[in-house]
């Protein structure tokens, strides 16, 4: 009987002490975020102006302490909660930051860490360096692969991919007009946009060129320039054709 009174004992003071005691595994309803201003940012890497700010209610808070590897940035009474700071500031290498929450009924609440690596204007250098290479690198193989296809496909076509002066389609993306034949032809969405141009491979020549949008009436102009081109050529064709018969044809008189 004893035993069983002190283990009921036991178990109502067990229970009692859990339901005061206050949660401190439960997940925190804060988080922050760090937002570059000004500098570099790639994956974790960081240098520049930042921003770190809270996320989440802001109406119960009192106020924020961010913190860096455990030591105090600032603490920000008024929302919205946020503090601007420098990663030069506080040294090279990773960093973890959080933030620690005041609510107004006086509880706190601690946010996840965040890690950051803090690099040198050098390394920054670097990898900026090392980004363009790559952006370079990727365009010059899209477009090796885009000339190999598109020369694939033109070579196993019997005739051009449309004759002189003939009707056309230019698309959604419009036409253009090949600098360097001055024929017209559709651009094409695989082409490359450089801010000053669009880079792309002229269906009549087969040479890569800088483009832009033409205007309907300078297409127009391109197409009337062909037509009249193909009907000089045909022209041609038949008076080399005539002077070939009469010549053929001397062959056959007798001399007198």
């Amino acid at each position: 009987m004893k035993k069983k009174l002190l283990f009921s004992s036991i178990l109502l003071v067990f229970i009692f002490f859990s339901l005061a005691a206050p949660v401190h595994g439960q997940e925190s309803e804060y988080a922050v975020h760090v937002r570059k201003n000004f500098g570099y940012a790639w994956g974790g890497k960081i240098r520049g102006t930042f921003t770190i700010s809270l996320v989440g209610d802001e109406t119960p808070v009192k106020s924020v302490t961010f913190l860096i590897d455990g030591e105090t940035m600032t603490t920000d009474q008024e929302a919205s909660f946020s503090y601007q700071f420098h990663t030069d500031d506080y040294g090279i290498g990773a960093h973890r930051l959080w933030a620690e929450v005041e609510r107004q009924d006086g509880t706190m609440q601690t946010t996840p860490v965040v890690q950051y690596n803090f690099i040198s204007s050098g390394e920054e250098s670097e990898q900026i360096k090392i980004i363009l290479v790559g952006s370079v690198g990727a365009i010059v193989v899209t477009l090796l692969i885009v000339g190999i296809v598109q020369a694939l496909v033109i070579k196993r076509k019997n005739k051009p991919l449309r004759q002189p002066g003939e009707p056309r389609n230019y698309g959604l993306l419009g036409g253009t007009i090949c600098p360097k034949c001055s024929r017209s032809f559709p651009r094409h969405i695989w082409g490359m946009n450089l801010l000053v141009g669009r880079l792309d491979r002229c269906e009549n020549c087969g040479k890569w060129v800088m483009t832009t949008r033409a205007t309907p009436a300078a297409l127009q102009a391109a197409e009337a320039v062909e037509r009249e081109e193909l009907d000089a050529d045909g022209e041609m064709s038949k008076i080399k054709t005539v002077e070939k018969d009469k010549l053929e044809d001397t062959r056959y008189i007798d001399d007198i």
